[in-house]
């Protein structure tokens, strides 16, 4: 559900279809809110969190399928960060006529790369987006001060099972 931050009331909702965990690619529909709402900074933040949230978990690449005569719904792939891959004539068939779709694709590489931070930076402000490269990188100071304890841990453990 995308909720407005003032009113903490639902003004939409966006969705996934299409999951292919085993190819580790998922489509996200465009979000569905109520039209006083569409392009608002609820709308994007939803995305942001989904999308976020996908790559944590090891998704490879998003896709979002959108009608070439959707004028508003063309405007958000861009402010999300995704790359349009290309148009596909005769889609399918909505309301007895034939529907073209554009296909655009957002990778895991991209996201790293400065998708995340760009959007983060765009939400957020700069000041909060360096706060936020600084964690990250902090936690990744602390997962690789981990490893290494554990793999020193390890080899003491090997050590002494080699003496007795």
């Amino acid at each position: 559900a995308i909720v407005e931050i003032i009113t903490d009331r639902i003004i939409g909702v966006v969705m996934l279809t299409n999951d292919d965990p085993s190819n580790l690619n998922v489509e996200l529909e465009l979000p569905i809110v109520k039209p006083s709402t569409d392009g608002t900074v609820e709308q994007i933040e939803a995305c942001f969190l989904l999308l976020d949230r996908l790559f944590a978990h090891g998704y490879r690449r998003v896709q979002l399928t959108i009608d070439t005569l959707d004028v508003y719904g063309k405007k958000l792939p861009g402010r999300i960060g995704f790359t349009q891959e290309g148009m596909v004539p005769k889609h399918m068939v909505v309301k007895e006529s034939n529907r073209d779709s554009n296909i655009y694709g957002l990778l895991n590489s991209d996201w790293d790369k400065g998708a995340r931070a760009f959007m983060y930076k765009k939400l957020h402000g700069e000041a909060t987006q360096k706060a936020d490269a600084a964690n990250n990188a902090k936690e990744g100071e602390i997962d690789f001060q981990q490893s290494v304890l554990k793999e020193q841990k390890e080899n003491k453990e090997a050590e002494e099972k080699n003496k007795k």
